[in-house]
């Protein structure tokens, strides 16, 4: 970690601005706030569309969720459970699925064998809406079941990750980062160094540390300084508001470059 990291947002450079092509966004606690959508944080996904931006959705969200925001959001593709699927706006007009190969072909019997030990768990309330993962309510869990739990899932052949609300579970090798990658040369031809040349990833948790450390240009929500010390790698620059609110900020400096 370096003093360049983890700096008090105040607006980018104009060679920051001019830069970002590719804005890919967390969703829960960074476009969203407490749970909702509010409408400075939808106007500002508009703004950024109006400006020509690419708005890519990278979110630990379950693939109903994704269809929502893909059918409903201007946002040019969502990749929802952790990097599991993409749901994204085809050159014809329709919504292109797609699931990561790289996905275990056992996850169903892993996922049933998991959630039939964790039953007494609280699962996330999107859960019924979600194909590759499972999601555990992280208010609803003590450190003691926490704990148990990552047990389980490491002896269960799955794969761990902490959001602001979520702790989800998946099966297979990837993260958020492989599939951001995978998916956006796949799809839409963009190699790795357009992405960290042109991108820009905004997060707000523990699991989008590995989108921080990767991506030049990155910016955490206020939360991120909340819980600094827990954190490997920090964003470039945090804001000073929570969620939508710092959501805000970022589309807000970003729409300097045209004015």
């Amino acid at each position: 970690m370096t003093k360049e990291q983890g700096l008090p947002f105040a607006g980018f450079s104009e060679e920051e601005r001019s830069n970002v092509e590719i804005v890919i966004s967390d969703v829960d606690d960074t476009i969203t706030k407490n749970g909702k959508l509010y409408p400075n944080a939808l106007q500002s996904l508009w703004k950024l569309k109006r400006m020509g931006k690419m708005i890519v959705l990278l979110t630990g969200g379950s693939a109903g969720w994704a269809d929502v925001y893909i059918r409903q959001w201007p946002v040019d593709a969502v990749i929802a459970e952790g990097g599991a699927v993409i749901l994204a706006h085809g050159k014809a007009g329709n919504i292109v699925y797609k699931f990561n190969p790289m996905i275990d072909p056992m996850f169903p019997k892993k996922k049933e064998s998991l959630m039939k030990l964790t039953a007494g768990l609280q699962l996330s309330s999107d859960q019924f809406a979600r194909l590759y993962d499972i999601a555990y309510d992280k208010k609803q869990l003590t450190p003691e079941e926490a704990k148990t739990l990552k047990g389980m899932v490491q002896a269960a052949g799955g794969h761990w990750s902490e959001s602001s609300i979520h702790i989800n579970v998946s099966f297979g090798s990837f993260s958020k980062r492989s599939a951001l990658l995978f998916f956006l040369d796949a799809l839409f031809d963009i190699s790795a160094e357009r992405v960290k040349e042109k991108g820009i990833y905004l997060g707000d948790s523990l699991n989008d540390e590995e989108l921080f450390a990767f991506m030049p240009l990155s910016v955490g929500m206020r939360s991120v300084e909340d819980n600094r010390s827990s954190f490997q790698f920090l964003p470039k620059y945090i804001t000073s508001g929570y969620g939508g609110d710092g959501f805000s900020e970022v589309a807000r400096s970003l729409e300097d470059t045209i004015s």
